[in-house]
């Protein structure tokens, strides 16, 4: 058994906001006895510190100063100076927030070497916009989830509505667009589809259905870990 395949496999999983990453993610984790890497919470926790820290000029000294710890153990749960701030991380403002601010080469190289060092041993599954592009180019397993607008914009407002902090569902849609471009045309490590990745589009299919497609390709590899 190789060195790779002992420690177990890098997965990583890319796409736009409300693909299903984040379930399908922890589902694939969970059937993989992995690690889940939550690399859209660590973006938004940032933000949530940047905002309230009064959105400083000086990035690079705010980021010196910040005391931030990311827990993916179960829940995901993030902790600002002793503070649980996991509450506030899906505000659509934050999302929004944490869009613009990994626009910021300065911000992405502070949480792409926090990444890399949870990753370094492998046996974890990532989810987020570059986690295959950028912060793992070489991972062993690469995948792009993507679905219609008005699907993820109805997925989105669901999740926020189950946690009574929903705008109306035209909002929530414009707001992702807005995402969309941000993430897609920006400078700074862009949305873009990994190479190597495989493709998945989970309009009309459940989590535990892209999960199943997702682990049938591993399967295929030979590699489970």
């Amino acid at each position: 058994m190789s060195e790779t395949t002992t420690k177990g496999l890098i997965v990583t999983i890319d796409g736009p906001s409300g693909a299903g990453k984040s379930t399908v993610a922890r589902m694939l984790a969970k059937a993989l006895h992995y690690t889940y890497i939550d690399t859209g919470a660590m973006y938004r926790g940032v933000a949530v510190a940047y905002a309230k820290a009064g959105k400083p000029g000086d990035l690079e000294g705010f980021l010196k100063e910040l005391d931030i710890e990311f827990d993916f153990r179960g829940d995901t749960s993030v902790t600002l100076h002793g503070e649980d701030i996991s509450g506030r991380i899906r505000e659509p403002e934050i999302s929004l927030l944490a869009s613009n601010l990994s626009q910021n080469r300065v911000v992405r190289e502070y949480l792409w070497a926090i990444q890399r060092e949870m990753g370094k041993k492998g046996g974890i599954v990532l989810e987020g916009r570059d986690t295959g592009s950028v912060v793992f180019p070489d991972a062993e397993v690469k995948f792009y989830l993507d679905a219609d607008l008005s699907e993820r914009a109805r997925r989105r407002h669901l999740e926020l509505a189950s946690k009574g902090a929903a705008p109306d569902s035209v909002t929530v849609e414009t707001e992702m667009a807005e995402r969309d471009r941000n993430d897609s045309g920006r400078d700074i490590a862009p949305l873009v589809i990994p190479e190597g990745a495989v493709r998945v589009d989970t309009s009309g299919i459940d989590a535990k259905q892209v999960t199943d497609i997702m682990l049938r390709h591993i399967s295929g590899k030979g590699r489970k870990g």
